[in-house]
Formats: structure tokens, sequence, C-alpha cells
């Protein structure tokens, strides 16, 4: 199942080769069991590097599968939404959180012509080129735009 090409590196020579995870929250690591005993290949890693296995091993699935263009990042957006209150977004680039600045269109109930204006051309002031012209767009046709005082 397994064959040693050079001293500390292995190849697995079968299709399909058994996989288990053994995981121990009290010392923080989980076990990858590659193959089956009395031939297994244990691997002990921390939680940030089993991330990174599975981060780097969906890449090189989606990549094996042709459906994976290298030169895209995986890009990742979390939205939380309270009716009541803020909304929170989060952005992950290729798995790492980045910053990232927010523009949100909502014409809902609360805005003055004027300060919806104000805050039209703010945001269309402070965003990239691409993200104007997403924003322009919005703004062009806003949902809710009824919403908007008219004084």
């Amino acid at each position: 199942m397994f064959e040693e090409l050079t001293d500390g590196a292995w190849v697995i020579t079968n299709t399909g080769c058994p996989v288990r995870v053994a995981s121990n929250k009290d010392d923080q690591f989980a076990t990858l069991i590659l193959g089956t005993h009395p031939r297994e290949l244990e691997i002990a890693v921390e939680p940030q590097t089993l991330a990174a296995i599975l981060r780097e091993g969906a890449t090189a699935l989606r990549t094996l599968s042709g459906q994976d263009n290298a030169d895209e990042p995986q890009v990742e957006a979390v939205v939380v939404r309270d009716p009541d209150g803020p909304t929170e977004v989060s952005i992950f680039i290729d798995g790492s959180a980045v910053e990232a600045t927010q523009f949100t269109v909502d014409a809902g109930a609360g805005w003055t012509r004027a300060e919806w204006t104000r805050a039209r051309e703010d945001n269309l002031t402070l965003a990239s080129p691409a993200a104007r012209a997403t924003l322009a767009r919005a703004y062009a046709n806003v949902p809710g735009g009824r919403y908007i005082d008219r004084a």
C-alpha cells in the first residue's frame, strides 16, 4: 500500500487508500491514519496544520477534477444580518480573513433625500473603480427606493 521513495518520503500506491481521522481535544491534535492495519501511516497534526491540509487538498481536488482555475482566488463572504441592527460582513480570500470596505445600499425607511444623496456620493467617491461601477448600477435602480423621504 505504501512505498518508500527516499528516507522519510512515501507514496500511496493503491487507489482509494482508506483514510481515518482520530482526534483528541485534550491534546489538541488530530491523527490522520492512512491505510489499514498492519500497514498504516499515521500523521499527527495540530488544528492549524489540519486546516491547511484541508484547504490545500480542496484546491488540489478542484484542480484535478478540472473545476478550478488556478489564477482565481477562492473568495467567500459571510453576511450576518440583524433585521433590527447592523449587518456584519466577513470576507475571506483563499481561506484567510481580510479587511474589507463595506458599502450597503439599503433604501429602508429613515433616509431623507439629502441623507441618501450624501451617502450615495460618499460611497461612490470612496469605492474602487470596479466597486463604483457595481454601486452605480445599484443606486440607479435601488430596491425600495420609494421609502426614501422626498423631503
